[in-house]
């Protein structure tokens, strides 16, 4: 709390041992649609654990949007949302994921760190009142690909359908971002060379 910039407030929740964990489930109704639309999103409700406060506080009506695009050629973004109250008062977490090929090995850290900031109020527009990175250990993501669901599913057949065309939509842009856009080692050399 009384961070604005993620890195700082999560430096000092290291230090000072302050953390929020969000656990959240992701749903996306029609996996067609969400294919077809770039921004591919989904809802997101769950539970927020803030230090100090004994119960969960929950949240519906979040946003979900898987490697969404940002504007910039080589840049698509992951991006987790969510309203809650607590206290009686409103806030917003408003986290992303940048999603792109920088100098390194960065797929790891680029789809498993989530820069957050806490604003005041129902949306991103209020006030930063804090600020971190929540990270998904191996453990994590080993529970979240376990508790993957294709609900509503007429068949086994057309579950396995479902999570063939999610796997596919997220191993294409992983492709993209890291082997099929220019290296950013490429673009400095380039950059370079140009002075």
């Amino acid at each position: 709390m009384g961070y604005t910039d993620p890195r700082d407030g999560a430096r000092v929740g290291r230090r000072t041992r302050w953390r929020l964990t969000l656990r959240a489930t992701v749903t996306v109704d029609d996996i067609d649609a969400f294919v077809r639309d770039p921004f591919h999103p989904g809802t997101l409700r769950g539970e927020i654990e803030l230090p100090g406060v004994e119960n969960r506080v929950p949240f519906h009506d979040g946003l979900f949007r898987l490697f969404a695009p940002s504007g910039e050629p080589d840049l698509t973004l992951l991006v987790y949302e969510a309203p809650f109250v607590h206290d009686g008062q409103a806030y917003y977490l408003a986290g992303r994921k940048d999603v792109r090929d920088d100098l390194g090995f960065d797929l790891w850290p680029d789809t498993t760190t989530l820069e957050v900031r806490l604003h005041r109020g129902p949306d991103a527009r209020g006030e930063v009142v804090g600020a971190g990175v929540l990270r998904l250990g191996v453990a994590d993501l080993a529970a979240l690909l376990m508790s993957m669901r294709a609900r509503n599913a007429s068949s086994p057949l057309e579950a396995a359908r479902v999570f063939g065309r999610f796997g596919a939509l997220f191993a294409r842009n992983l492709r993209d971002s890291y082997l099929q856009r220019p290296r950013a080692f490429l673009r400095a050399l380039a950059a370079r060379a140009d002075h």
